[in-house]
């Protein structure tokens, strides 16, 4: 089994370092970090360094590479880029796919699946639908601590292939993770937490903790809560008022001190930012549907990216 992971920032450093620790001593078992530049660079000389639960991890996975003929024919292939670059990122590794590939994205959103099928040729029964709850974050190239969420992994599929088993390998890679069928419902529900919780952070520039103790932002993060629960229908799914209360209530699973990727990209003056997947997704896709996004909107317009 030849595991790759394309995109070592937070998510695909922590699923990177789990699985490799957890495999080393594996000989049937292969990890392949997909990376380059400065990442690149300093794993290959100085390892993985990751530090969740107290403790840290320091591995070499197999290869470290951002060479498709080096990293050669994949049996799995986890992408974890941000959304933005999803298409063009997997696109340069059609190379590295065979017919039995498959793929399990992991990006903030709901429409994963579809950038992957638009992006490369492949039997869309193998491109999974997945998320994870976590934040963890770089604090320079090939060093990442795991600061809050649990780290749990959903993923599935809604045809008749059962990928179950995918689940015991990253069970036994020491990944938090279930399989499922109704995938796409527990997608919208990520969704419904960090869309909003992304927009309000960056677009206030506070914390998790300074939202949180905020009652009117709090009262303004569920409304817009409720602008997504109200496009989900459009597609399908149906979220309760208790969906909506549990992912307010998550908020304080995370430190104080948190804060989204979308905010740190735009702290970092990235050119590039999850805003078009996070907030504008909402805005255009709300209107074609006739869904009220004023919420949106107004945190939209505070936005500077």
């Amino acid at each position: 089994m030849k595991i790759g992971i394309l995109g070592m920032g937070g998510v695909g450093s922590f699923v990177g370092a789990k699985l490799t620790e957890n495999y080393k001593d594996d000989p049937d078992t292969q990890i392949v970090f997909i990376c380059r530049n400065k990442t690149k660079e300093s794993i290959i000389t100085n390892g993985l360094s990751l530090t969740t639960e107290g403790k840290t991890i320091m591995c070499k996975p197999y290869l470290v590479s951002d060479d498709s003929k080096e990293i050669g024919l994949l049996d799995l292939l986890i992408v974890s880029t941000k959304s933005f670059s999803l298409g063009n990122a997997i696109g340069q590794y059609q190379d590295c796919l065979k017919k039995e590939t498959i793929i399990l994205p992991i990006q903030n959103g709901v429409d994963s699946k579809n950038v992957i099928e638009n992006s490369i040729d492949q039997d869309n029964s193998k491109i999974l639908e997945a998320c994870i709850y976590i934040v963890s974050n770089i604090e320079r190239p090939g060093v990442v601590k795991h600061l809050g969420g649990p780290g749990k992994i959903f993923f599935g599929n809604s045809d008749g292939q059962d990928y179950k088993w995918l689940e015991e390998l990253l069970v036994k890679g020491g990944l938090n993770a279930s399989y499922t069928k109704d995938i796409k419902t527990i997608l919208w529900k990520k969704y419904l937490f960090v869309s909003p919780l992304a927009a309000m952070t960056a677009a206030l520039d506070i914390t998790l903790g300074e939202l949180a103790e905020n009652p009117a932002h709090m009262a303004k993060l569920e409304k817009m809560m409720k602008e997504v629960r109200e496009l989900a229908k459009h597609f399908g799914i149906t979220l309760s008022d208790m969906d909506i209360n549990e992912a307010l209530a998550m908020i304080s699973n995370f430190p104080y001190q948190s804060k989204t990727s979308l905010q740190l990209d735009i702290e970092s003056k990235n050119k590039d930012t999850e805003k078009a997947n996070l907030v504008d997704y909402m805005i255009t896709t709300g209107k074609t549907f006739g869904v009220k996004v004023d919420h949106y909107e107004e945190m939209s317009a505070k936005i500077t990216v």
